[in-house]
């Protein structure tokens, strides 16, 4: 697969961005890119991103996304706005590390992405992996739709959704941070086809790519929930982006295997 080289080129600087940011002193933020480098479920979507920004070159970005290493990794040669509603993280890890690795024109800002700040036109790239089905009713359209207004005519926005062929909407007794709620809310949605082509479509945008990622091997129910004992989990952490190299695929189609996410590259074309 022409993505693999950008896989490997993610997880490699994932490293190095841990190994830098432990040299020059934030021991905490670097210990957890060492230990936990790029996420079993983010290798795929991460190296999309990394291979639209060195097609064109990008030199403004928005990164309404979780976690924010691809906007570490871009932040070297790209200005970059990382943003997010509410995660105390933007500031206290991701802007503490993109402030170690000397990052310059990297902004941190606390976004609606229902209603962004920014004026139009205002950014050559914009993608957002596992957030907007977060969004509760219709907020992950109307998130799609800010997208497209903030990017520039020709430039890309690639966002990724949780995937099942059966449509599903999650109702957690937690918040997004994890605190107890009274009663059970909106968490997220899983999309099937017709919910891809109804809900992640706004005005100005052409899909041009759209991928379904899955895996061969039920590993997914063991690493996502707390089955496995802390310390086995921990061992694992380091060793997944290998994991996905070799059993979480990603094609045009969900005929075979176990389907989890998609993920969609659009185009604004006005």
């Amino acid at each position: 697969m022409f993505l693999f080289g950008y896989a490997v080129s993610t997880y490699l600087s994932a490293l190095r961005i841990g190994l830098v940011t432990l040299l020059r002193g934030r021991w905490v933020e670097g210990a957890k890119q060492l230990i936990a480098p790029v996420g079993y479920w983010r290798l795929w979507p991460n190296a999309v991103i990394l291979s639209q920004y060195r097609s064109k070159g990008p030199q403004r970005i928005l990164d309404v996304s979780s976690p924010k290493l691809p906007s570490l990794i871009l932040g070297k040669h790209a200005e970059i706005w990382a943003t997010d509603l509410d995660d105390p993280q933007l500031l206290s890890r991701w802007k503490v590390t993109a402030d170690s690795l000397g990052l310059e024109r990297y902004h941190t800002q606390y976004e609606n992405a229902c209603g962004l700040s920014f004026p139009d036109a205002a950014f050559d790239l914009v993608y957002s992996i596992s957030v907007i089905e977060h969004i509760p009713e219709h907020g992950d359209t109307q998130a799609l739709a800010e997208f497209a207004r903030v990017t520039k005519p020709g430039g890309t926005v690639i966002v990724e959704v949780p995937y099942r062929r059966q449509r599903q909407e999650i109702s957690h007794h937690y918040d997004s941070k994890g605190a107890p709620l009274a009663a059970p809310r909106f968490y997220e949605r899983y999309y099937d086809r017709e919910w891809l082509d109804s809900r992640l479509q706004a005005p100005g945008l052409t899909r041009e790519q759209c991928w379904i990622l899955g895996e061969w091997l039920p590993i997914d129910p063991w690493i996502a929930t707390p089955r496995l004992p802390r310390p086995l989990r921990l061992l694992i952490l380091p060793f997944e982006p290998v994991l996905a190299m070799v059993n979480y695929w990603m094609r045009p189609d969900d005929s075979a295997g176990r389907p989890l996410a998609a993920l969609i590259v659009f185009r604004r074309t006005n």
